[in-house]
């Protein structure tokens, strides 16, 4: 379970003892295929991503299973000849959702002294990593978050708008983040609270000051008064202008509801503070709470554009058949589906494993939630968002720091492969910085300084990947030898993504089927020295620059077909391969 440091000294006892840690959300463990799981809690300069529209709730279908093996018209795989990769440069491909590039930011961040959100390095080197998607307010602390509250700085704990953290970050904070960033939001909504005042915050983030639909009178009697209200306050803090969020999740975990809140059949372990563990009161609340259709329902009548997300889990049948309830009570509702997935809930330091799990995790897992959605017959494609991952459910378990080490730039690297080859869309890396300079946090960024950790460069090496996969066939064992990933860029740039898990330079020769001749070609490598390393380097630079300009990629002085490249080891390596100006 993540959990944020500051909690400890709260009036609420969010946490039990054992679940305490640096971070903020997750949870217990379940089993898949063997793996135990936790569901929650480079070249030139890298350009920011398009800040372009949020699709529409059609536009969100679920991506195929992509990237499969070269085959013949028979089925039959190509064989690989003299090549050791063989791609398929002739096919279509099949698109990649920049979303997988998401992560979490927590409203622990913005503590009482510091100004994070506007500072410079930060804001540099987030704009930097690639990253797509912020999810906000961090976590667990989305079941307890008061937006109004902690928008006025309220401390009437215990009343409809009181605000448990003073010191922690505003919605108009958040707003200021991704303006500055140009990154897109993702919030999750209070479950704790009510579906019309998740309404009223979708008012304050995406209304206009001039909207004088009501937004109306709450299950316990509150008037919410109209989406101008809302979106008034926002304006008279700073934001006239909306800043939308089309990407809402209704509550976090639910599942993991403590007994004395959510009732006896839940965990006695339990770690959120909500009041149901089941699934089927999620979906349709009682005569007291409102449920996940009631929230959507609210809150889609002050901004239909917006997407909102059921609270999943990455085995259907666990948490009391939580996943069967959801898909089964909302699956012909629901905008998307999110889970969460820590790689262990117990300590490891077994490298060779942890870099095999990317490979035996997402598959099945995947495959788990479509079966799910078959079997309740819901016909709509449903996509399937992870918000939350990194390789430790409790960060306290982490005693030898293996998330601050290279080898978990190798893990994300082959993860986000993994989510874009298994037709995941959204993807939230948990989390993108800790306002703690403690050892075991699950930061991309670590402290006041913002020290890049080595799971920072496979983001932005993948920002540079494409908009799409190609086929791709290799010999070499994914899971512990070297992942290999292919596909191309809109202006034609074919690219291949190698994560080589081992100590060993890799010389392989790669064929590329239907490629014209390639008149040029880059490379950009992250590469350690063990994957104990707590420091890698960016195209030979040990400290880029904040924006990383001072790292560019290599140029590939031989270029041939099939191309000769070697694979340097413990390294990530991305190359683009063009052919001549049109």
């Amino acid at each position: 379970m993540k959990r944020n440091p500051f909690v400890r000294s709260i009036r609420l006892t969010l946490l039990l003892t054992l679940m305490l840690a640096t971070g903020c959300s997750n949870n217990a463990p379940e089993s898949l295929s063997g793996v135990t799981q936790t569901p929650s809690a480079v070249s030139p300069p890298v350009t920011t991503l398009p800040s372009s529209p949020m699709p529409t709730q059609a536009e969100l279908a679920p991506t195929p299973t992509i990237a499969p093996p070269i085959t013949t018209p028979t089925g039959e795989p190509l064989p690989l000849g003299d090549a050791d990769i063989r791609i398929d440069a002739r096919a279509a491909g099949l698109p990649i959702d920049q979303r997988l590039l998401g992560t979490n930011v927590p409203a622990w961040m913005q503590q009482a002294g510091t100004q994070f959100f506007s500072n410079s390095t930060f804001l540099a080197r987030t704009k930097a990593s690639g990253s797509s998607v912020l999810r906000l307010p961090g976590g667990s602390w989305g079941n307890h978050y008061d937006w109004l509250g902690c928008e006025t700085k309220n401390e009437q704990r215990g009343s409809d708008d009181g605000c448990y953290w003073l010191w922690a970050a505003r919605p108009t904070d958040f707003i200021n983040l991704l303006k500055a960033t140009g990154r897109q939001g993702m919030w999750t909504a209070s479950f704790q609270g009510t579906a019309k005042s998740a309404a009223a915050l979708v008012a304050f983030f995406n209304g206009d000051v001039n909207d004088t639909r009501p937004i109306g009178v709450d299950i316990h009697g509150r008037d919410w008064l109209t989406v101008g209200h809302w979106a008034r306050l926002r304006s008279d803090n700073g934001n006239p202008v909306a800043q939308k969020i089309r990407l809402w999740e209704i509550g976090n975990e639910i599942y993991g509801a403590k007994q004395q809140t959510g009732g006896s059949d839940c965990a006695e372990w339990g770690w959120e503070e909500v009041w149901t563990c089941d699934g089927d009161k999620y979906v349709q609340g009682d005569a007291t709470h409102d449920g996940y259709l009631e929230f959507r329902r609210e809150m889609r009548k002050v901004d239909p554009d917006i997407l909102v997300g059921a609270v999943g889990i990455s085995k259907q049948s666990d948490w009391n058949n939580w996943g069967d309830k959801v898909i089964g009570g909302a699956g012909q509702d629901m905008d998307f589906y999110s889970i969460h997935n820590y790689a262990y809930s117990s300590n490891t330091s077994d490298y060779p494993d942890i870099l095999a799990q990317p490979q035996a995790i997402w598959k099945p897992m995947m495959a788990d939630v479509k079966e799910a959605f078959a079997r309740h017959e819901i016909t709509r494609p449903v996509p399937v968002a992870v918000t939350e991952f990194n390789i430790f459910a409790f960060s306290d378990l982490d005693t030898e720091s293996v998330m601050n080490q290279a080898v978990n730039c190798l893990y994300m690297a082959d993860t986000l492969g993994q989510f874009a080859q298994q037709g995941f869309l959204i993807a939230n890396q948990f989390n993108l910085a800790n306002a703690s300079n403690e050892r075991d946090v699950y930061g991309m960024l670590i402290g006041t300084d913002f020290k890049r950790t080595p799971q920072y460069y496979a983001f932005p090496l993948w920002s540079r990947f494409g908009s799409q996969m190609l086929p791709i066939s290799t010999h070499y064992d994914a899971a512990r030898t070297m992942s290999v990933y292919a596909g191309h860029s809109e202006d034609g740039t074919i690219t291949i993504m190698a994560i080589n898990k081992t100590g060993e330079a890799i010389d392989a020769r790669i064929q590329i089927d239907g490629a014209p001749a390639f008149s040029a070609g880059t490379a950009d490598v992250v590469q350690a020295t063990s994957l104990q390393a707590t420091n890698v380097t960016l195209n030979g630079v040990s400290d880029p620059s904040d924006d990383l300009s001072n790292a560019p990629a290599t140029q590939i002085k031989q270029l041939g077909a099939p191309l000769h490249y070697k694979f340097t080891p413990y390294s990530v390596t991305l190359l683009r391969l063009s052919g001549p100006p049109q």
